[in-house]
């Protein structure tokens, strides 16, 4: 009973700091969505994340990402710096720290971000070094060094996507990102080079066929996203098809920015092998004459647009047979039916009444345990696991851009590359049948525990010569703290870089020389940009590559 009740005061004292700083990371989140920087980085102090050491890329994603919003890209580099290096670090040690969380409980153990938190790490590196690049005020030659730190942060991240399916024996839906091959390309065509625009054609290809393949899996790029992922998922296996695609208006131009992409650079460097090309992608003759008439790209203008759902506990109530169930190892099946069966039986028969009250009576007593071990596989157990909430699926969105008379110089939709959330989403929901299974048997074996200490406590006070009565009583009480105490436990470990967008769109264009007016256009009459929101002015130079990146939590 003691080392129960100690177990509940440890784990609720436990339960309820960590609640204290989640609170203080919400009211963060809130105050960054609102795009009030400054105000944000205040109340991101007093979380204090410095003192939580399980949580320290944590850290260096959150004060990375306000530095970025800040424009401080001098310090957002060196705090991406530190975070890249230290998942590296951590993925040498993950091994012996998972061991350790499958002991205690999923919070319990260091921070180490879903693979998409990680991946995200990258795109934000390569963006600071580019935009240091532009807007640093550095001399020519060392401003290049930033463009080249930029590109080579994007091999970085294409590595990390290598490593992950490496990692996961290939089963991993999330096998890369569009926007990491689309961003990677615009970085290489701003260096001009005649190899690296080689390189950026090739990934532009890449990116089409991702939109092809993984993209329809993801709601905003097709209706049917469910039931796509479910045929691409069948037999563990990664098998697109054309089937259970019903693409959205998103995808559409998305496909159109990519196309005018592939082609214009194909007429650039291998005209003799645009037969080739129309056939590789389905395009026609009449892309190929569109796309001689626009000159090439000088700017790229990227949105982050919104920012992402937080991640929220989602309740688990599963019985011991329904979580064997899931797991496809016959000794995990074994374990678990076993602490089911055997342990709980004896409770119920020994300490609620429910066998013999003589032990002369064998046959009963066996026959009461046998049953009770039946009832006891559909017992129920509780926990959480975590989830990010569903958010509304990608629109039309479009970049309008005006010269400094008003005039309107260029109109288009603003592509979308990467459905941030629903990636989150469909990431977690993935390793939410490893999780189920670990944080299940782990469950059930505080609960295994809970129930021999509890028996322990029964025939400890009856040997004394203690009325039976409380025997029992003393018993239940001391099992009921203890599942109390499991339940604070087990909470889902919602850490999360909170401040991701839920969405990043890329477009680009050939403007010449000038001042304009940027502004954020939504959908409407006639498929044409409606409420106009401003995003500020621009300069585009002479014969330079300029990227605008446009940070806007709330839309």
């Amino acid at each position: 009973m003691r080392l129960n009740l100690l177990l509940l005061i440890f784990v609720l004292t436990a339960v309820g700091c960590g609640s204290k700083g989640r609170e203080a990371l919400l009211e963060y989140r809130a105050t960054f969505a609102q795009g009030e920087f400054d105000k944000a980085a205040g109340l991101l102090k007093k979380v204090n994340l410095e003192k939580m050491k399980d949580s320290q890329l944590l850290r260096w994603m959150e004060y990375g990402r306000l530095a970025y919003a800040r424009k401080d890209f001098a310090q957002a580099i060196n705090l991406f710096t530190v975070a890249t290096e230290l998942i590296d670090a951590q993925y040498r040690k993950s091994v012996s720290i998972q061991g350790g969380k499958w002991l205690l409980n999923e919070r319990s153990g260091e921070f180490f971000g879903a693979t998409y938190e990680r991946s995200w790490l990258f795109y934000h590196l390569a963006l600071s070094h580019w935009r240091m690049y532009q807007e640093g005020g550095l001399p020519r030659e060392e401003a290049r060094k930033h463009l080249f730190s930029a590109r080579a942060a994007l091999l970085a991240w294409d590595s990390f996507f290598q490593e992950w399916q490496r990692g996961t024996g290939g089963k991993s839906l999330y096998r890369h990102d569009i926007a990491a091959k689309v961003v990677a390309g615009q970085v290489h065509e701003a260096t001009g080079v005649r190899a690296d625009l080689q390189i950026s054609l090739q990934l532009y290809k890449d990116a089409y066929n991702l939109l092809n393949s993984l993209g329809p899996s993801y709601p905003s790029f097709n209706t049917q996203a469910a039931k796509y992922e479910e045929a691409l998922t069948k037999d563990g296996k990664f098998s697109p098809s054309n089937k259970n695609k019903e693409e959205t208006i998103v995808t559409t131009q998305t496909k159109e920015f990519l196309r005018d992409k592939i082609i214009g650079l194909t007429l650039i460097l291998r005209a003799n092998e645009m037969p080739e090309i129309l056939k590789q992608f389905g395009f026609d003759k009449a892309d190929v004459v569109r796309a001689k008439t626009m000159k090439p790209s000088n700017v790229t203008f990227i949105l982050e647009e919104g920012t992402m759902p937080a991640k929220v506990g989602k309740e688990i109530i599963l019985g011991m047979r329904g979580l064997a169930n899931l797991s496809d190892d016959p000794k995990t099946r074994a374990q678990i039916l076993q602490i089911g069966g055997a342990v709980m039986a004896t409770f119920a028969v020994d300490m609620l009444g429910l066998g013999p009250s003589k032990a002369s009576e064998v046959g009963r007593y066996v026959l009461t345990r046998d049953a009770m071990a039946v009832a006891a596989t559909e017992v129920a157990i509780e926990f959480e696991i975590p989830e990010i909430p569903n958010s509304k699926k990608a629109d039309s969105l479009w970049l309008v851009v005006k010269t400094s008379d008003g005039k309107e110089a260029l109109i288009r939709p603003w592509s979308l590359m990467s459905p941030v959330a629903e990636i989150g989403q469909q990431t977690l929901a993935e390793e939410s049948g490893r999780r189920i299974i670990r944080t299940g048997v782990r469950v059930a074996m505080k609960h295994a525990i809970a129930i021999v200490a509890a028996y322990a406590l029964y025939k400890s006070m009856n040997s004394k010569g203690d009325n039976e009565f409380f025997a029992k009583l003393a018993a239940v009480a001391s099992y009921v703290a203890a599942t109390k105490g499991i339940a604070a436990t087990e909470r889902a470990d919602t850490r999360s870089w909170a401040t991701l967008p839920r969405a990043i769109r890329l477009t680009d264009a050939a403007l010449p020389p000038g001042e304009y007016d940027v502004s954020l256009g939504t959908k409407a009459e006639q498929n044409t940009p409606g409420d106009l929101r401003p995003l500020g002015k621009i300069t585009v130079a002479k014969n330079e590559r300029a990227i605008f990146t446009y940070l806007v939590p709330q839309l």
